[in-house]
């Protein structure tokens, strides 16, 4: 069954020109991990941990993005030694963070900024993730 997924997606995506990111969040057994990559498909992360395993489950450097909230110095640290793709910034304080962080190693990190819209999509007040209020991605008035 996974295969057939796994290969549903690749066609997917190659006739439509996307890209495929695995969230190991969802489930990193190195033989779930190895059969993906073998997909050619890129690994979305969101711990240092994530980041080595995904590479070390050989997803290309250039297909891993290290997305998530609270990332340590050691992290970042990890992921700009490892020249990932790109971070997935969710605040301006972090944003400032990878810059240092990557400036102290004379390397420019690649980031994508997770833009907080300020709209409620009125979910349940537990699982909401687009206001100002709410801890993911750079308020729109800042």
């Amino acid at each position: 069954m996974l295969r057939q997924t796994l290969q549903a997606c690749h066609d997917a995506s190659a006739q439509y020109n996307f890209h495929v990111h695995y969230a190991l969040k969802a489930n990193f057994n190195p033989k779930v991990l190895d059969m993906i990559q073998s997909f050619g498909f890129g690994a979305d992360c969101v711990s240092g941990g994530e980041v080595k395993a995904a590479i070390e489950h050989g997803f290309g450097k250039e297909k891993v993005v290290f997305a998530g909230v609270g990332k340590s110095d050691k992290e970042i640290n990890l992921a700009l030694d490892a020249d990932i793709f790109c971070f997935n910034v969710e605040s301006v304080q972090e944003l400032h963070i990878i810059n240092e962080l990557a400036a102290a190693k004379n390397k420019v990190a690649k980031v994508a900024i997770r833009i907080n819209p300020n709209v409620d999509a009125h979910t349940h007040h537990f699982i909401t993730t687009g206001l100002d209020e709410n801890k993911f991605g750079v308020n729109t008035g800042n």
